[in-house]
């Protein structure tokens, strides 16, 4: 008699050192305005088991799950369907853990993404979060490190492109655009960064964290802020990102920076025909 043999499962697990005490960790994940101070610009929590939890970038991407596991300061872990069916009429799950552990002034946040399969179809999710989370967490440290208490104000411009995501990443560093080149991509955590984008604007920081088509900066030429610019791919298309979430940083700049940045992915996509959708937000 065989058995069948149920598939094996990935998981992603990364862990960042925070200076700051677990309570307050603890509330920047827990939370809905902390969240908003660091992470998805909109939140909704329903902070008990069963609970729902939305984070939401607008109308470009929607995130929900539910509370599976809630132990004040020590461990949040949700669950949420993914795209893959479980071949029973519903959908394969996945998990996110987030497990904290430290005393007094320093915390270690331990994030594990688990539940997904060795099929093709968790490809694309499983090398988004691979890259974004490492990128998120430096942005939440960031936060609790620096800004404390302190609302978020952003500027952010994304285009969604039909075109090779290679190609829209040159197009995005180049001279024209952001001007930061495509080598940006492999410095070091830690190194600095000076740059000045085609449209005059300098931002000068140390780089928190890169991937491939993308970095992130605390950008202290804008009061800390954090800085993101990539782009990624999804659902068939890429996403030229621009992104700066700031928080001493005057808002009338902040408003005239999108505009610039409104202004340049059309000069550099939109204009020429490459885009498959305008969602500059």
């Amino acid at each position: 008699m065989t058995q069948s043999k149920q598939p094996s499962s990935r998981t992603f697990e990364t862990r960042i050192q925070i200076a700051a005490p677990r309570d307050a960790v603890w509330n920047a994940i827990a939370s809905d305005t902390e969240l908003r101070r660091w992470f998805a610009p909109e939140v909704k929590i329903d902070t008990e088991v069963g609970g729902e939890i939305v984070w939401a970038w607008r109308d470009h991407h929607r995130w929900a799950q539910r509370i599976e596991i809630l132990e004040p300061g020590s461990r949040l872990r949700t669950r949420y369907d993914s795209a893959v069916d479980d071949d029973a009429g519903g959908k394969r799950p996945l998990f996110v853990d987030f497990m904290l552990e430290g005393e007094g002034g320093i915390t270690t946040l331990r994030l594990v993404q688990s539940g997904f399969g060795p099929e093709a179809e968790f490809d694309s999710e499983y090398d988004g979060i691979s890259r974004g989370w490492p990128v998120e967490l430096r942005s939440l440290r960031l936060y609790l490190e620096q800004h404390l208490g302190k609302d978020r104000q952003l500027a952010w411009s994304t285009r969604d492109l039909d075109m090779d995501p290679d190609k829209a990443w040159r197009i995005l560093t180049s001279g024209d655009g952001f001007a930061c080149g495509t080598e940006v991509e492999s410095l070091a955590e830690g190194a600095p960064f000076h740059i000045k984008t085609a449209d005059g604007d300098g931002f000068s920081g140390r780089i928190l964290a890169c991937h491939r088509r993308g970095f992130s900066g605390d950008a202290q030429s804008h009061g800390g802020a954090f800085l993101r610019v990539c782009v990624e791919e999804w659902g068939g298309l890429a996403h030229a990102w621009l992104w700066l979430g700031a928080y001493d940083h005057p808002a009338e700049k902040l408003a005239a920076l999108q505009k610039r940045w409104d202004a340049m992915l059309d000069r550099l996509f939109v204009a020429n025909g490459e885009a498959a959708a305008k969602s500059g937000v």
